[in-house]
């Protein structure tokens, strides 16, 4: 698996700077499955989940 770099410390998967979930899911906000970004700012991470 390639190396994840991570800035979002309050994701369960964020260890020390490197995402550690074993699959990552990015997207375009609000749009369907094979939309295109316009720029950085309009994509997502889903597979973000918040520590408790």
């Amino acid at each position: 698996m390639p190396k994840v770099n991570c800035r979002v410390a309050n994701c369960i998967y964020w260890q020390d700077g490197d995402c550690e979930a074993q699959k990552i899911t990015i997207a375009v906000q609000g749009t369907p499955n094979t939309s295109s970004a316009v720029n950085d700012r309009s994509t997502e991470c889903e597979t973000f989940q918040a520590r408790a």
